[in-house]
């Protein structure tokens, strides 16, 4: 018999679908406070989703956690030479992307790429004004201008 709900199965080989997991959050979210969500037509572009409202286009790099993971925070770096055996990994340069959308499940944090600390990582913890509870009613009741 199987089992179903919080149970993750073969966590490490299904990072793919996590992060695919994590853009669908954030399409969600930015679907709910009515802005347009585009995707880059480049796979690998260094942000993952371009969402826009009144004409104003902002990008979203989007990191997300299993919800079960104890850790903290995000790594904040970007993969390189995805043609070559060995990726390369480099940190986020400003352009690169206008925010930061953690998601550790029910909650997607949407950081301002200037009000982020540290160019290796973004600990939960230290962004509690940007965090959005996907369970709450009033998180859709009041969008945030991106």
């Amino acid at each position: 018999m199987e089992e179903i709900g919080q149970i993750h199965t073969k966590k490490h080989r299904n990072k793919l679908f996590l992060g695919q997991a994590g853009e669908h959050l954030v399409c969600y979210l930015f679907g709910m406070w009515q802005y347009n969500i585009l995707q880059p037509v480049h796979a690998h572009s260094v942000y993952d989703l371009v969402v826009e409202r009144d004409g104003v286009f902002k990008k979203l790099q989007v990191k997300t956690k299993y919800p079960v993971d104890s850790s903290k925070h995000v790594a904040l770096f970007k993969n390189i030479n995805y043609h070559k055996d060995k990726k390369e990994h480099h940190f986020y340069e400003e352009g690169d992307y206008d925010y930061l959308c953690a998601c550790k499940f029910p909650h997607v944090y949407v950081i301002p790429f200037k009000k982020i600390r540290s160019r290796s990582s973004a600990t939960f913890d230290h962004y509690p004004e940007y965090c959005y509870d996907l369970t709450d009613p009033k998180t859709y009741e009041h969008r945030p201008i991106v």
